[in-house]
């Protein structure tokens, strides 16, 4: 397993990638849940290509298959307000596709992600994830925090939480 670069070129397997991550909350988060459909996660990936200084890594297994993805920018006040929060970073993905889960994938992404955060001059990073995933876990062991802020993920109805960390 290697990390490399992300490109627009792979949007079509994270957006396949980001799909399976999806289905995968059917085991916890109850079967009529709907999933983002293609076209809107695709959008996603765009966008999160498009941000002032955005990095995305993947990691790929030997034959070129993506086995999980990490993407941070700087953080904005809000969506819809585009001020930065100065030293504040945005992690706006993370996902390993299920076949790969608890091979330390996600792990050595976000570790990866740590250390580019630290570089680019970041002193604190955030993250929403949805409430009782099974991700809370490991970002719980990895030193971040939930800091109160709760939201609504639209596409699919569940509940988010935000997590802090200091870089």
């Amino acid at each position: 397993m290697r990390l490399r670069d992300a490109t627009r070129a792979d949007i079509p397997a994270l957006v396949a990638l980001t799909g399976r991550c999806d289905a995968s909350h059917r085991a916890w988060a109850g079967e009529d849940l709907p999933v983002p459909s293609a076209e809107t996660e695709e959008l996603e990936w765009e966008v999160r290509f498009a941000r002032a200084g955005a990095w995305i890594r993947v990691a790929e297994e030997g034959d070129g298959t993506i086995a999980g993805v990490v993407a941070f920018a700087r953080a904005t006040v809000t969506r819809s307000d585009p001020t930065p929060v100065p030293g504040l970073a945005h992690v706006s993905a993370m996902f390993v596709d299920p076949s790969h889960w608890r091979r330390g994938i996600a792990r050595r992404l976000l570790d990866a992600a740590d250390d580019a955060m630290r570089a680019a001059g970041y002193e604190r990073a955030q993250l929403w994830t949805l409430e009782g995933s099974p991700a809370e876990r490991l970002y719980t062991t990895m030193g971040w925090e939930r800091d109160g802020r709760r939201d609504t993920y639209p596409p699919m109805g569940l509940a988010t939480v935000a997590y802090v960390k200091a870089l």
